[in-house]
């Protein structure tokens, strides 16, 4: 969204005396404490929009607008027959959803997968992003914002603490100002994909909340930036969210065809409004394509189902043994996420986030002893449903291991949309460097992973994709 007026009125005056109106000690943001940064001197800001820049130029991305994009634009490859027919009807089924408005902050890096504190906009190095720098209220007046605008919509909204790593979620983060990642001042956020059809489900975007002292606009703006994430694109109408320029008053979806508004950026998603508003009709039709992309809301009260198929319970196998685990995940919605996790005996569990929606692991190499091997799935209720095995390298079972042996199960979720104290999600075990070798008390094998954002566990494998829905690369 454009720092101006609706009649083009520059707002960086504004901006700048809201940059030193947050408060200047530590606050409790949703119970937590927070300190806000210091300013960043004049070198880092030029080496953020150096790295910025190079980031653009070596990933053929350009910043239009509010929007960095492919310079090419790309397509899914599930909807690649829209573009050859964009009057099809919208046939894709809708899925539940969260998003995470992180007042935080935290250490982002480069790349798509939010639960992994990453950002389409930040380059190889990693950016200590600020946290929000006001105060609880009008914190929580934002929040409200939020909630109103996607209460129709099958849509939680999480704010307190991330969500579980395993459960899609995209971020906006609500803090900071636009040279923190690299941009000139001058606007409100920035989102860093233009997703068309909300296909990944794991975007970050960003609001800039030291650029305006208004809770309202800068709500407002958390929700367009979240908007582009889901391939909504600008429109005309000041009355709208998607308009590209900061005006006052409460925003709502446009609920008819409106014409676009390319005043700041051009137009990405036009084969999915069309689908929408008719074959190229120059309208975008925001209330439709969210209910269509999530459904309406309603709780959702029935967990996920998980099955392991293989191996089976109680299976014995000599040390130094290959394995392939396979499961099968099911639910009444479109949305839920899972994990692997293989607790060796006598170790920590070992957590692989199916980030890719793979269903099928190979593990390989196993050192003798007793492995449960257990499926976590999750709704965007925090309904959950697990099934587990027990299998046995090296040693023999149990006599009674088939009676005692694996399962499933589920549980019914809080309902809060809100897990644990740690604001990046982060179960431990889920991304960065994976752990391999003889550490004391591990185990002594390693992963190996074909898809780039899966999180690895400490076993030797192959991550087989299957036919869910999967990052666009």
């Amino acid at each position: 969204m454009s720092l101006r007026a609706r009649h083009g009125v520059s707002l960086v005056a504004v901006a700048l005396v809201a940059l030193a109106s947050p408060a200047a000690h530590a606050e409790r943001i949703f119970g937590r404490e927070v300190t806000p940064r210091g300013p960043l001197d004049a070198d880092e800001i030029a080496a953020r929009r150096a790295a910025l820049q190079e980031h653009l130029e070596t990933q053929d991305l350009v910043l239009d607008g509010d929007v960095i994009r492919p310079r090419v634009p790309q397509v899914p490859a599930q909807l690649r027959d829209r573009v050859r027919d964009t009057a099809a009807p919208w046939d894709e089924p809708p899925h539940y959803a969260t998003i995470y408005l992180n007042f935080f902050g935290g250490t982002l890096g480069s790349g798509t997968n939010a639960a992994e504190m990453q950002a389409g906009c930040v380059g190889p190095v990693d950016i200590d992003y600020p946290a929000f720098a006001g105060t609880n209220s009008s914190a929580m007046s934002m929040v409200q914002v939020f909630q109103a605008a996607m209460e129709p919509y099958a849509v939680r909204i999480a704010y307190e603490s991330a969500p579980p790593a395993h459960l899609p979620y995209s971020m906006v983060m609500m803090g900071g100002d636009p040279t923190d990642i690299g941009m000139d001042p001058g606007t409100l956020g920035v989102s860093c994909s233009s997703d068309c059809g909300d296909v990944w489900w794991r975007d970050t975007t960003f609001a800039f909340t030291e650029a305006s002292s208004s809770a309202l606009t800068l709500g407002n703006t958390a929700l367009q930036e979240a908007a582009h994430a889901f391939g909504l694109d600008h429109i005309d109408g000041s009355e709208h969210i998607m308009y590209p320029f900061a005006s006052g008053g409460q925003k709502i979806w446009s609920s008819a065809c409106t014409p676009y508004n390319d005043a700041t950026g051009g137009i990405s998603c036009t084969y999915v409004h069309d689908a929408f508003c008719g074959d190229d009709s120059g309208m975008q039709n925001d209330d439709a394509e969210l209910l269509a992309f999530f459904g309406p809301n309603a709780p959702d009260v029935t967990a996920p189902e998980v099955t392991i198929t293989e191996p089976a319970d109680g299976t014995e196998l000599p040390a130094g043994a290959d394995v392939a685990v396979a499961a099968e995940v099911t639910d009444d919605h479109e949305g839920a996420g899972w994990r692997l996790v293989v607790t060796p005996e006598g170790a920590d569990p070992l957590i692989s986030n199916a980030y890719q929606f793979e269903t099928s692991w190979q593990l390989a190499d196993l050192p003798q002893g007793t492995y449960v091997i257990r499926v976590e799935a999750i709704d965007h209720d925090r309904n959950e449903g697990a099934d587990e095995v027990t299998i046995y390298v090296g040693t023999d079972a149990p006599a009674d291991s088939t009676a005692s042996g694996g399962g499933s199960a589920s549980s019914s979720g809080g309902g809060s949309g809100e897990s644990g104290d740690d604001p990046t999600g982060d179960d431990g075990t889920g991304g960065g460097t994976p752990q391999t070798g003889d550490d004391e008390g591990g185990c002594a094998c390693t992963v190996r992973t074909t898809a780039r954002d899966v999180a690895p566990l400490a076993l030797l494998g192959t991550v087989l994709l299957v036919g869910r829905r999967r990052r666009v690369a």
